[in-house]
């Protein structure tokens, strides 16, 4: 049997099309190893290859045991917990802003509306070839900017309020993207990155707050120490770690000294915000009074059941109608009207997605795969664990959104989005290597969603 028809007769029993590249380049790679191998030991090249090949067994078998080893996965546990948190959100959103629905009996349709949408957003990214991101990093991060300007602009036009702040956290993947095509190369390429960095910032500075757009920053800042500690750059890691520091960490915190000492430090919004933050019980007359009262009222608190105290009640929140103010105190909420049990599961429920998050990114073979899903995980991290905090009142209030318990399309948009990616990551964790995505670089956009048989 000849090479050729060895290999054909593999990959006809893997169903898996996106397989069998890979699997095509293995099977010849070792046939020649074999091969070169006895040509040594002086037997003809026709001989060598008859051989090599004849070792290899029988091609039906072969390819029955790779088709079961090279197959997409399915995450059964990511799946579930999508769809169920998912159905689950969306009861709760109902349930904890029953009285601000009533007066907006439209919110209820919207918010069914944005369930469909984030489930189908997460099915669509499920099924996409994930590589493309790798391949056209560059490119999405243009068309993402641009979108992103526009929702905003429609959004505040509408109704003043930036309702599509979330869509920033979707730098994330696409900085990813951009580090995988910048490894390999030196010094210039670590310089790109913390350039990007900072521009995508700033970016997300214009069209954010600020505690966002330095979310946005340490992200960002995250991947490029991994892609750096993981060796992609062809530099010292040591000298690369003091550029980073420095650049990233001692500069920024010089020009903040600086600006403070220029400006004063105890006047301005910001600055009495965080001295608010630092020491309520000083300020419990201003800014420093809504972490006091969400510490009493949490005091007060019941194990099941609403609290005694319950200040959403009367249908407002500091003075505000509900259910706009209530989105960044949803778990708070919940506690308040459902007893520490209900908020406790709520939390759990966050920390079960966080932690298959971390395990899809432990178990990744491939680089793009690794830095993306990082990506992923760091967002899911940082989002949930600095909402826990605020809604116990001991982290700087700001505006934030839980996964799966938010009213926004965009933010079931960016979440469905980045659980989406995981899913797919893990599911072509077999098929794809560094070896195919590289292969596939080129200008030419083709993006596949194929359902693949199993």
């Amino acid at each position: 049997m000849t090479e050729e028809l060895f290999i054909k007769s593999v990959t006809e029993q893997v169903r898996c099309v996106k397989a069998r590249e890979g699997i095509e380049r293995e099977l010849s790679d070792h046939i020649s190893d074999q091969t070169a191998a006895y040509e040594e030991a002086g037997e003809t090249h026709e001989e060598a290859v008859r051989r090599a090949v004849q070792e290899m067994g029988d091609p039906v078998e072969v390819g029955v045991e790779l088709d079961r080893i090279h197959r997409p996965q399915i995450d059964f546990k990511m799946l579930g917990m999508a769809f169920v948190f998912s159905i689950l959100g969306y009861f709760i959103v109902c349930a904890v802003n029953a009285e601000g629905f009533a007066q907006y009996p439209d919110y209820v349709t919207r918010q069914r509306v944005v369930l469909l949408l984030s489930l189908g957003v997460m099915a669509g990214m499920y099924f996409l070839d994930y590589t493309f991101i790798g391949r056209y990093a560059f490119g999405i991060y243009v068309f993402l900017t641009i979108a992103i300007y526009c929702s905003m602009t429609v959004s505040m036009r509408k109704n003043g309020i930036p309702l599509a702040f979330m869509l920033v956290y979707l730098y994330i993947p696409v900085y990813a993207g951009i580090l995988y095509r910048l490894r390999r190369k030196g010094y210039g390429a670590i310089a790109s990155g913390i350039v990007i960095q900072i521009v995508t910032t700033m970016l997300v500075g214009s069209v954010s707050t600020m505690h966002m757009t330095m979310n946005i920053y340490i992200m960002c800042m995250a991947l490029l120490v991994i892609a750096v500690w993981k060796g992609w750059f062809a530099v010292n890691k040591k000298m690369a770690a003091v550029i980073l520091i420095v650049t990233l960490v001692l500069l920024p915190a010089a020009l903040l000294v600086c600006r403070i000492a220029w400006s004063g430090w105890a006047d301005g919004f910001r600055a009495q915000r965080l001295l608010a933050w630092l020491h309520p019980e000083k300020y419990a007359d201003g800014a420093g009074y809504i972490y006091m009262w969400m510490r009493s009222t949490l005091g007060t608190a019941k194990f099941i059941g609403p609290s005694a105290s319950n200040p959403f009640t009367d249908g407002n929140i500091l003075g505000n109608p509900i259910p706009y103010p209530t989105q960044p105190f949803v778990l708070f909420q919940v506690i308040c009207e459902y007893g520490i049990l209900a908020g406790i599961i709520v939390v759990l429920a966050f920390a079960a997605v966080i932690v298959r998050a971390f395990q899809i990114v432990r178990y990744q073979k491939n680089q793009l795969g690794f830095i993306i899903s990082a990506g992923c995980f760091i967002v899911l991290l940082v989002n949930c664990l600095e909402g826990v905090l605020i809604n116990s009142g001991y982290y700087l209030v700001s505006s934030m959104q839980f996964p799966f318990v938010s009213q926004g399309a965009c933010t079931a948009i960016t979440y469905a989005a980045i659980i989406g990616l995981l899913l797919s990551i893990h599911r072509n964790e077999r098929i794809i290597t560094d070896k195919m995505i590289e292969r596939r670089r080129g200008w030419r956009l083709k993006i596949n969603v194929k359902l693949e048989k199993r």
